[in-house]
Order: C-alpha cells, then sequence, then structure tokens
C-alpha cells in the first residue's frame, strides 16, 4: 500500500510540474511589435522612388485657413532631431492671392513630405489687424537658427503702403511653442527708396548675414547685434537670359554661397516666372544664374503658370528643393523636387513611396 501511495504521490508532482510549465508557456508576454520608422527622403533607397512624370502632386501644408496653399517657404534641416523634428518650415498661406492672410506659418516634419503644426501651437505668428483694403500685409518669411542660443528664429517683412513703410519683423524660440513677442530688426520708413524684398537670412561666425532684393537687385548686409548693420552691398548677379531678380533664398554649404531665385522678364508676367540658381565663393563673385525649374506644361498641374520664391537644403550629396508654383487659376502651393545636381531635378512620387 504505501508503495502504490508513494507512486500516486510523484504523479500527481509530476502533473502539477507540468501544468506549471505550461502554464508559463502559455503566459510569456509576446514581445511588443515595433512601429517602423516613417521612411526618410534624404535615404538613398528612396531616391529610386523620385519620378519624373507628367503628373505630380503638391505637398499637403495646411496652416490656420486650412486651405492648402502654402507659399513662400523657408526649409531648416537638423542632423538630429530639434524639439523633436528634423525638418522645420515656416511659410506664408497666400490663397488666391489673398494678402489678409499671407501671414507667418510654423510646420514641421521627420520626412519632408508629411508637414504639421506643433502641439500647443497655434498658427499664425502674426496677423495685420487692420489691412487698409490691403494696403497693409505681411510678407516673405524665413527661418533662421541661431547656434549660439539653441533658438530658432522667423523673421518677416511686413508692408504698410499708407505709411509708405517697411519693417523686417523677428520672433524667437526655444521649443517652437513659446515664442518671444515680434520685435523691429530692420525699418525703412520710405518703402519707394528702400525695401527688404523676400530677405533670405544665415546666422554663421556670430554674425547675422542678410541678403534682399531691391529694385530687381539682390544687396547683402550683416550685422552682429541686430542694431548696427554694415553698409549695403549689392550682389554681381547675371543670368543666361534677360530677366528681373525678385525673390530668393541662399544656403551656405562646401560649395560656398548657394543662391535660388524666381526672376521675371517684365512685372505683368510675374505670374510665369522660373527657378535660378547661382552661386558664389566669396560672397562677391557669383556664377552666371542658370535655369534649374520651370512651370509645368501639363493643363492638369498644380504649377501650370508659374514658380514663385523657393528653398532649398542641401544633404548627404543631395539637393531638396520645396518650390512654390501657381497655377493659371491663381490657386497657389507648395512641390518638392530633388536630384544629386541642382540642374537636374525631379520631383517626387509621395504616395508611392510613402
Amino acid at each position: 500500500m504505501k508503495k502504490k501511495y508513494i507512486v500516486l504521490i510523484v504523479l500527481i508532482i509530476v502533473l502539477i510540474i507540468l501544468n506549471i510549465f505550461d502554464f508559463n508557456k502559455n503566459d510569456v508576454i509576446p514581445p511588443v511589435e515595433e512601429t517602423p520608422e516613417v521612411p526618410s527622403l534624404d535615404d538613398d533607397k528612396h531616391y529610386e522612388e523620385i519620378i519624373d512624370e507628367k503628373y505630380y502632386e503638391k505637398l499637403d501644408i495646411k496652416g490656420a485657413y486650412n486651405d492648402n496653399q502654402a507659399y513662400h517657404p523657408k526649409v531648416l534641416s537638423f542632423d538630429n532631431k530639434w524639439n523633436g523634428y528634423k525638418y522645420w518650415m515656416s511659410f506664408t498661406p497666400y490663397p488666391y492671392s489673398d494678402s489678409k492672410k499671407e501671414n507667418p506659418h510654423i510646420v514641421v516634419s521627420n520626412d519632408m513630405i508629411n508637414w504639421k503644426s506643433i502641439e500647443n501651437f497655434k498658427n499664425p505668428l502674426d496677423e495685420v489687424k487692420n489691412t487698409a483694403n490691403g494696403k497693409r500685409y505681411n510678407s516673405d518669411s524665413h527661418l533662421v537658427y541661431n547656434e549660439q542660443t539653441n533658438e530658432l528664429e522667423c523673421w518677416w517683412r511686413y508692408v504698410d503702403d499708407v505709411a509708405n513703410k517697411v519693417i523686417i519683423y523677428r520672433r524667437t524660440t526655444k521649443d517652437g511653442v513659446i515664442w518671444t513677442k515680434k520685435e523691429e530688426v530692420i525699418v525703412s520708413n520710405n518703402r519707394k527708396k528702400l525695401d527688404y524684398v523676400s530677405p533670405a537670412i544665415i546666422f554663421e561666425n556670430g554674425m547675422y548675414k542678410v541678403w534682399y532684393v531691391l529694385h530687381n537687385q539682390v544687396y547683402f548686409i550683416e550685422s552682429n547685434d541686430l542694431k548696427n548693420w554694415s553698409t549695403p552691398v549689392k550682389m554681381n548677379i547675371l543670368y543666361d537670359e534677360k530677366v528681373k531678380t525678385w525673390h530668393i533664398d541662399v544656403i551656405h554649404t562646401e560649395k560656398g554661397y548657394e543662391m535660388i531665385m524666381v526672376a521675371y522678364k517684365e512685372w505683368k508676367y510675374r505670374n510665369i516666372m522660373n527657378l535660378y540658381y547661382s552661386k558664389s565663393t566669396d560672397n562677391n563673385n557669383w556664377s552666371i544664374a542658370t535655369t534649374i525649374l520651370k512651370p509645368s506644361k501639363e493643363k492638369e498641374n498644380w504649377d501650370n503658370s508659374g514658380l514663385y520664391r523657393s528653398s532649398f537644403i542641401y544633404k548627404d550629396g543631395k539637393y531638396y528643393v520645396f518650390y512654390s508654383g501657381i497655377n493659371k487659376n491663381n490657386s497657389k502651393g507648395i512641390g518638392l523636387v530633388v536630384g544629386y545636381e541642382i540642374t537636374n531635378l525631379k520631383h517626387i512620387n509621395y504616395k508611392s513611396t510613402y
């Protein structure tokens, strides 16, 4: 009897042990599936997704007015995310040329394709309360990164044609959410004589370097305190055709100072402009500005009338150009073209790649 009891007890123990092991096996928490990162456009393998088809889309960039007619972009790229994002853009909505909505906006992205407003921040950075029937308006926003203070700065141009005045304003932020009050940086009390169209600003070596357009010519000034400015110097930029400079952007790369600009033949043709490129190693002698992008010839495309102020970055051997476009119905937008050479830019198949 004792042996039977012993055998029975052993069997019971074995069953208990087996059940415990089986329970643990079934109770193992499955590994958490990591959410794949959004593919980055600056990854070489995605360069193969670039297309050069007849039909392409503009980026979906909406601001405070929910119109997807973003205009006049400036894009900054960070190797490491700045406050959570690799790419920061300023732009001014300009739906059907409504200057009341041409106010500085900020959006962010981690892939250059999907752009959104910042959490807990409300666009725009400024609005003109009394537009005087279109004679007062904001325009020409630009982003600057100050590495000494680790701050992002948004500059923009305010025009008051009632008082014949132009002011370049600035607001700064340490996190993209809380911004300082706007301050006057550059003022002209006679716009007809002295204007600051499409200012392109770089902060480097403790200096703010500003290129701007006055009477269809590019000028340069600099300052280390935003109070005392150098004497304006005209940049001697020639084109491969007879046109007049209007809006510009400038970056500083290993190749020197590089500039893209839109230019028109006559004022009445300012809505059918091309995009041009020039560079300089000394910010004095500039190469002949050559055409790098033209409006679409397809009647279905969103940019089939002309181009406008554009922005570009140079990263890992490739150019990324965010260009403003307008169609024959006066609708606006921002598109993206990419190329290893600035003279060989191609459109992106956003939906296929992303």
